[in-house]
């Protein structure tokens, strides 16, 4: 069975959206990811490199597609428009292309083992949201809103639909780098999923979703080489605020949230720059075999 994924990125997100692709495929070698480029040189450079598990979207493509959302974009900054696109590309490709399932996915994470753990703890649901599971120290944060846009599986369901129709309206409407009571960006409007809706499967499995701010109450340990979290095999880390400085410097975004700990570096991070470091766009990049994390 495929498993249908989408994402979107540009040219400056390049080396981090190819960690994403290629270490998913690497761990679901059914997944077929589709690529909104948010850039010519992004869809360049992919076009180049011929992933035969990844389909091209222009992002004129998107807009020529979806109107509403292209008159959106000379009332918001950039960020806010890519914002906004979040719940437009899922809807496009399970109404405008047919397909039965799509989970979208933040191009700045890592997958260590298979997602289907994630699936099948949901079992029928239409739609699999990701919990912050915010650490004690960071749970005022919650403010921010309880879910994270990591991941998001819509179902070509009535009640999936019914989401996703919900959320890019919303979107639409309002979707700004403000926080409010009510309202975040395109995040916060997760929080009324499952009070609104029926079929929404909050993710329970601990491997998934694992990020900086939930790290610090986390439980890890190294079985057979691999990171378990909480008795959950790691599924994928969200390298929020990760940033190359330069060289072979690299800041871990750990700074605001918790200590760099020897098993974070060695099994987490260690792992993501040097699949970071051998995309081609970062081939230049000397003296890789050992980088240095550096706090920032």
């Amino acid at each position: 069975m495929t498993r249908h994924f989408c994402t979107y990125f540009d040219h400056n997100y390049l080396p981090r959206g190819m960690v994403m692709l290629e270490s998913l495929h690497e761990h679901c070698p059914e997944a077929h990811v589709h690529v909104l480029c948010l850039s010519d040189e992004c869809h360049g450079a992919l076009a180049a490199l011929a992933y035969p598990f990844v389909s091209l979207i222009r992002l004129d493509e998107l807009e020529a597609a979806d109107p509403a959302l292209a008159a959106t974009r000379p009332t918001r900054s950039l960020i806010e428009y890519y914002f906004t696109i979040t719940p437009c590309l899922p809807w496009h490709l399970l109404t405008r292309r047919g397909l039965e399932e799509i989970t979208y996915l933040d191009a700045d994470m890592m997958f260590f083992s298979s997602p289907e753990p994630i699936f099948k703890e949901a079992g029928a649901a239409s739609v699999i949201i990701t919990p912050h599971r915010f650490s004690e120290k960071l749970s005022y944060k919650k403010f921010h809103g309880l879910y994270n846009v990591s991941w998001l599986t819509f179902r070509n369901t009535g009640h999936g639909l019914d989401c996703l129709a919900w959320y890019k309206d919303a979107c639409l409407d309002w979707c700004y780098d403000v926080l409010e009571e009510t309202r975040y960006a395109d995040q916060k409007y997760l929080d009324i999923f499952p009070e609104k809706f029926l079929g929404v499967h909050v993710m329970r499995n601990s491997g998934g979703g694992v990020a900086p701010w939930n790290l610090a109450d986390s439980i890890m340990e190294i079985r057979d080489g691999c990171i378990v979290i909480n008795n959950d095999p790691l599924i994928f880390y969200h390298a929020h605020n990760f940033m190359h400085i330069y060289g072979p410097f690299f800041s871990s975004g750990l700074l605001e949230y918790t200590p760099l700990t020897t098993t974070i570096r060695e099994y987490i991070f260690l792992r993501y720059i040097k699949n970071y470091a051998q995309t081609v766009c970062f081939s230049a990049l000397p003296h890789c075999a050992d980088p240095y994390i550096m706090f920032r």
